[in-house]
């Protein structure tokens, strides 16, 4: 459990109890944890009143010039509706709007950087675009990203964070919650939604080399009783990027209403559009047998790299709309209906490095792909009694369709072939024949109709238990270009989760829980000498013992899990192919703790331990699983002075141990390790309230490689000046 800590705002200072850990802060300083980011001016406030045994104070701002508060000690758990975290017997982290400016978040790559069970395995400063593991296992972003719980399409797609209140981590399996996804884990966006007092602030933003943000937020409400409610982000972003050759172009709208129809029923609307490109991008970097390994990072010239005719491309657009209805105090229901299209054109290289002197081909995949989701999902949630035995039950049931369609293109199946370059230095290389494939063709379509039902039983004060279950009904077509089916897949799986909690105190939770899940299955990459082949869903369980307290001064979180997933990998033949067990067993820790009224710590650590296991191939079997650090470290310190409470400074960093490039296990990244400075001051202009921020990302220019998909690396995002000021009126 992963809370945000705002300052100035007394609803998020509680809530701040970010990444408890059973470590304490003090062992996190003496082993030298990295420290991080995330300031919070108020937060000494906080723990002075929590000396003194009250509660947390009220800050003296209209309710008028408050932004909405974010729900971050809750948590949307699919098929369960929404808990408080710490209530729940699952590993989440919530980060809310505000926390996102502090770490000056675009991707939820920074979202969950202090996460010590998250690692990068891509970012979009140089790659396609921004992705991470969660215990070693990739998110599914076909199936695993949502937003108000509902599946969305992020194929290879950034969403921008403007337009949400919150985004919750859901770490491990989900089957139960939200049907097929990997157990990497969901990320779930919670769109911003009308504010009750009128909302309004200007954000302007720079990040080196030269890229400018503009950013508004309004909310509020209007009509008889106020009835009717709108929030509105609108952003545009353009500029120069550190990269070679590198641009980014973004612009972003979206709209929430709602219509209060009685005071048990609320009708809401929501759109989203979003349209991304970025110039000088990279999908990969593969270095063969005989290229003597994969060399310092550092000595590469990254101008090298990307070519005039790189770019990426991304457009969704998104439109919700549902029904809220309270039946009673303790009951209430809901049907919600969402529909998104993604239209994604990539025309970047992947560099095949052939000898120890960085010497490598270039071969430039061109083509435009897109993919539409429709979501509709009906759920009924309520509490009852049976003598002394307290029932919280949801009942639910749903429909989920998702359509792939893809070029029919050379760019798309074979590439252009844009020359020879060498890593180290610049060499310009083009081809005239490069082109994007407007013919499109259904690739692939996936149906899911499931109901589910759960009952939280609480046998005492303390003691309570959750039985759930999923039925699915899923159907997956896979088409060539002459709209002729080469594969198919049915399957009517039903995926259970238990687990029992016992409360320590009103404050702490100890579970243990069972979830099993399936996951769409993968297909071999147009790398691969089977390419188009297409696998059926894989199957995973998950067994986890954890420990979650939340209080006024310190949290922490203790997690200890058990990962068995069905494995598919390119093998040393360079064949896609699904064989054996990925086992993933691991310890997720991390805490924070109030030092004083000036000084917080908070850090954690995960250890983890991966093997392949039944595997058919001799190269592959005991290995470890590729992409999978053993250990991670991540800490902070923030500093709020008592002689200056407008000001919050904090230092940070991660530590991210050697990871396996390939299932054979035949290359290695090294580990490394980053850090990071920011500041915030907040202050009144002209009566109006400001925030300035101001920070580094990468403060000492660690030059590092991310791996991805079993088969190729990535270079790390350079050091990033960030800055930004907030007017809000």
């Amino acid at each position: 459990m992963q809370k945000s800590f705002i300052a100035g705002r007394p609803a998020f200072a509680r809530a701040q109890r970010r990444a408890p850990s059973l470590l304490s802060a003090g062992l996190l300083v003496s082993v030298g944890l990295t420290l991080s980011t995330l300031s919070s001016s108020g937060w000494a406030q906080a723990a002075a009143a929590s000396d003194a045994g009250a509660t947390l104070p009220a800050v003296k701002v209209s309710a008028a010039k408050d932004a909405p508060v974010a729900q971050a000690d809750t948590v949307g758990a699919g098929a369960l509706g929404t808990r408080k975290q710490v209530d729940t017997p699952f590993s989440t982290h919530v980060v809310t709007s505000d926390e996102a400016k502090d770490l000056f978040a675009t991707t939820s790559n920074d979202l969950f950087k202090y996460d010590p069970a998250v690692s990068i395995s891509s970012d979009n400063a140089l790659a396609e675009n921004s992705m991470f593991n969660v215990r070693g296992m990739p998110i599914d972003t076909l199936n695993s990203i949502k937003v108000d719980g509902q599946s969305f399409p992020s194929w290879d797609t950034d969403l921008s964070l403007e337009p949400f209140e919150q985004v919750e981590l859901l770490k491990g399996l989900s089957g139960f919650m939200y049907g097929f996804g990997a157990p990497g884990g969901i990320v779930n966006y919670v769109m911003k939604r009308p504010t009750d007092d009128p909302y309004r602030s200007v954000t302007v933003g720079y990040k080196s080399a030269g890229v400018f943000t503009e950013a508004i937020d309004l909310g509020g409400r209007f009509g008889n009783d106020k009835r009717f409610g709108f929030r509105l982000n609108l952003v545009n972003e353009d500029g120069n990027t550190a990269e070679a050759n590198g641009h980014v172009r973004r612009k972003v709208a979206s709209l929430a209403l709602d219509f209060r129809i009685t005071p048990d029923l609320t009708w809401t609307v929501d759109a989203l559009y979003q349209k991304r490109k970025t110039n000088g991008t990279l999908f990969g970097l593969g270095f063969g047998s005989t290229a003597g390994g994969i060399p310092d990072a550092s000595t590469i010239n990254r101008a090298a790299l990307t070519q005039p005719q790189n770019y990426y491309q991304t457009e969704m657009a998104s439109f919700g709309t549902g029904l809220d209805y309270r039946l009673s105090e303790n009951w209430h229901a809901n049907v919600k209906y969402r529909f998104a299209k993604e239209n994604r054109t990539n025309s970047d290289s992947f560099l095949y490095v052939g000898d120890s002197a960085g010497n490598y081909t270039n071969t430039l995949y061109a083509a435009m792909t897109r993919y539409f989701y429709q979501n509709v999902d009906a759920m009924v949630q309520g509490k009852f009694e049976t003598g002394s035995i307290k029932h919280d039950v949801v009942v639910g049931a749903g429909f989920e369709s998702q359509t792939s369609e893809y070029s029919n293109s050379t760019g798309w199946n074979l590439g252009y072939a844009l020359g020879t370059g060498n890593l180290y230095t610049t060499t310009l290389l083009t081809n005239d024949e490069v082109s994007v494939g407007s013919e499109l063709y259904r690739q692939q379509r996936t149906t899911q109709a499931a109901v589910y039902a759960s009952d939280t039983v609480q046998f005492t004060s303390r003691l309570s238990a959750l039985l759930g279950v999923r039925y699915t009904q899923y159907r997956q077509n896979v088409y060539d270009p002459s709209a002729t089916i080469t594969s198919q897949y049915s399957a009517s799986p039903v995926t259970p989760t238990l687990a029992l909690m016992f409360k320590t105190d009103p404050y702490s939770t100890v579970y243990a829980s069972y979830v099993q899940s399936l996951e769409q299955g993968g297909a071999a990459a147009n790398t691969n000498l089977n390419y188009p082949a297409t696998f059926g869903p894989l199957r995973s369980k998950q067994y986890e013992i954890g420990y979650k307290t939340d209080h006024s001064k310190w949290g922490a979180n203790l997690a200890l899990f058990h990962v068995d997933q069905d494995y598919n990998y390119t093998n040393t033949s360079n064949y896609f192919v699904q064989d054996g067990t990925k086992r993933y067993t691991g310890v997720d820790a991390s805490g924070w703790l109030a030092l004083t009224n000036e000084w917080r710590v908070m850090g954690g650590v995960m250890w983890l331990d991966t093997k392949a296991v039944d595997i058919d191939d001799p190269n592959i079997e005991g290995k470890r699983v590729y992409g999978a650090p053993r250990f991670t470290v991540t800490g902070r310190v923030e500093y709020n002075p008592a002689y200056l409470r407008p000001l919050t400074v904090a230092f940070g960093g991660k530590y991210v141990g050697n990871q396996a490039v390939d299932a054979a296990n035949t290359q290695f990244v090294p580990a490394y390790v980053t850090y990071d400075l920011s500041g915030r001051y907040e202050t009144k202009i002209a009566g109006q309230d400001v925030t300035f921020r101001a920070g580094i990302n990468n403060l000492f220019n660690r030059r590092y490689w991310t791996t991805a998909w079993g088969s190729f690396v990535s270079l790390s995002a350079t050091r990033t000046a960030v800055a930004s000021a907030t007017l809000q009126f």
